[in-house]
């Protein structure tokens, strides 16, 4: 109980704080103007806070079936456990481990992230890259992590939780390969060519994740991105 009313009690803060500054957002809304302070706020709880620490590095409870019983929880305004979001978000670290190798290998980073929201409006994808300098300092040795644990916090506002991930493998620079990405996503939000919209430079809404992920393959070869050895 006393975990439940901090948690209340911090995002009842935060929402406090929005309100008062009349804070509008188009990260989320775009030019609707709406504010995030009025998005409907499930039992009236933030979303449960998780590390990958310890007790959930193994989880008991299956990872795909956590992604179906938190698009349940979402879809039937419940808050999901603290294990179900733990589950959720371990299996999106692990998938980035998987596809990109090791995050503190030296390289520049393209990556796409999916954050599922429990008000589905809020729900959208971050098109971003990383850059990895060859140092010995271990701050710059997590890095990636940190620049993706920020999205991660960010993401709280939108009560929204790292459901899809995917990161490239390090490349020399993805600078040309990001702008490419944008660009496309951004030619078809104004086309209307695929259900896209654009509310910020790297945030989209209504995409979904593996097409994303499709755009960003996509435009791999033509941005002439050479990959790190491994």
């Amino acid at each position: 109980m006393a975990e439940v009313l901090f948690y209340w009690r911090r995002f009842r803060t935060t929402i406090s704080v929005m309100r008062e500054e009349d804070c509008y957002t188009e990260q989320y809304f775009g030019d609707e103007q709406i504010s995030i302070a009025d998005a409907p706020h499930w039992e009236q709880q933030a979303l449960p806070s998780t590390r990958l620490n310890a007790q959930y590095r193994k989880p008991y409870l299956d990872s795909m079936k956590a992604k179906v019983l938190l698009v349940d929880y979402f879809d039937t305004g419940r808050l999901p456990p603290a294990e179900v979001v733990a589950a959720v978000r371990h299996q999106s670290w692990r998938d980035l481990e998987y596809k990109g190798g090791s995050l503190d290998a030296d390289g520049d980073r393209l990556y796409v992230l999916f954050f599922r929201s429990m008000y589905s409006r809020l729900s959208y994808v971050k098109v971003g890259r990383t850059a990895k300098e060859d140092k010995a300092q271990e701050a710059d040795k997590a890095q990636v992590r940190e620049r993706i644990r920020a999205h991660e916090g960010e993401a709280k506002i939108a009560q929204a939780v790292l459901f899809d991930a995917w990161i490239s493998r390090p490349c020399v620079s993805a600078v040309e390969w990001e702008k490419g990405v944008k660009a496309h996503l951004r030619a078809a939000a104004e086309e209307d060519i695929i259900p896209v919209e654009q509310v910020k430079a790297e945030y989209f809404r209504g995409i979904l994740f593996d097409t994303a992920v499709r755009v960003a393959r996509m435009h791999e070869d033509g941005s002439g991105v050479v990959f790190l050895a491994p």
